[in-house]
């Protein structure tokens, strides 16, 4: 067993690490991402070396069932590898009418505006965080989570993590720190997570070797690029890296990831860069249901709200063709027949009914701020 002084300073973990690690009934939220796979490998390091005393760790991992199949298969091959040291992995997946595009699509949902809200964005809660949530709760009440996101990883993730909320962008697609939430990685910044990945130190590397391979991976999936070694061999700066969500997040472009080495083995996923004109569409204005308020003035008189159902039912036949053109499963045909099903029975997001169909928009400029 290693000692404290053994452990290489800089992935000496905190007091406050260790006394929620030991002390507190946890479950780890993991994406397959490179925060969260840094999180569940930083753990399973630490019991290897005596630190941890944690017989059977748990993770929980939503699969929204529309996450790029290279990101689905490193995680898997991770899942496989803890199952093996004795964690227990379970894998939930959102409800038929939390998932993303039924959501849109069927019951008419504006999808995310990229840097829209401070509060969490509602399809990151709908198709990870709850189903997640409701995993854990059934372990017990007082389940801490353990989360993946990080400070320094962007300045919109750091502002709205200040605000008192989360958007979870990006691959990681995990809440905030807060109460029943602890972030054990979160004062990594991004050349320390990949530094962790590589498995650059060779004390480590022997400790976590079964892990390594996968982890590796998971950096030559983000592309990583990085800059010239500093002083006194401080780790190398990261100039960039990929960036993912579910295919064809309305929040994250995946124009890099279609021109990516994965997307040059499959350069029919070029078609997956046209659902990225159908957001610019359901932003329009007109093509929204609206409600005109006399008694305010200004911009407080219109407020914009879900997409209007001729609309879904337009945009839906485009990616249906995306779908069949990419050869990239969008929806199943269980969810076709949720959103058609939705149709049929007039279905809109709470508050909003067919009758505000009769509204017109007066203009068709963009809509560009979170809708109330």
């Amino acid at each position: 067993m290693r000692s404290l002084p053994q452990v290489p300073v800089r992935f000496c973990p905190s007091k406050e690490t260790l006394a929620v690690l030991n002390d507190r009934t946890w479950i780890a939220n993991y994406s397959g991402g490179k925060d969260s796979t840094s999180v569940v490998t930083y753990v399973e390091w630490l019991r290897r070396i005596g630190m941890v005393k944690v017989e059977s760790p748990r993770l929980v991992q939503s699969d929204t069932e529309v996450e790029y199949p290279f990101l689905h298969d490193v995680s898997g091959r991770m899942l496989d590898a803890l199952t093996a040291s004795g964690w227990q992995c379970e894998m939930v997946r959102p409800r038929v009418n939390e998932k993303l595009y039924n959501r849109i699509f069927g019951i008419g949902n504006t999808p995310v505006h990229p840097g829209g809200s401070r509060r969490m964005r509602w399809c990151t809660r709908a198709t990870k965080i709850d189903p997640m949530n409701r995993f854990s709760r059934t372990i017990g009440k007082d389940v801490i989570r353990l989360s993946g996101v990080r400070w320094n990883e962007s300045t919109s993730r750091d502002g709205k993590l200040k605000a008192g909320g989360c958007s979870a962008g990006g691959e990681c697609g995990l809440p905030d720190p807060g109460e029943g939430v602890y972030g054990p990685i979160i004062t990594w910044k991004t050349c320390k997570v990949i530094e962790w990945l590589g498995g650059d130190d060779p004390d480590i590397a022997a400790t976590i070797g079964d892990l390594l391979p996968t982890m590796r991976r998971l950096v030559e999936v983000y592309e990583v690029k990085k800059g010239t070694v500093g002083l006194w061999n401080e780790p190398p700066k990261v100039l960039s890296a990929m960036r993912f969500g579910c295919i064809g997040c309305p929040a994250i472009t995946n124009e890099k990831i279609t021109s990516s080495k994965q997307g040059k083995r499959h350069p029919e996923w070029i078609h997956l860069r046209r659902i990225y004109a159908v957001w610019q569409a359901l932003y329009l204005r007109k093509n929204r249901l609206v409600r005109f308020y006399p008694e305010k003035v200004g911009a407080a008189r219109i407020r914009y709200g879900p997409l209007r159902m001729e609309v879904r039912k337009q945009y839906f036949a485009e990616m249906l063709d995306i779908q069949k053109q990419s050869g990239v499963v969008l929806v199943t045909a269980d969810d076709e027949a949720f959103i058609r099903g939705c149709w049929d029975r007039k279905v809109y997001p709470r508050g909003w009914s067919e009758a505000d169909e009769l509204a017109e928009a007066p203009d068709e400029g963009l809509f560009r701020e979170a809708a109330a």
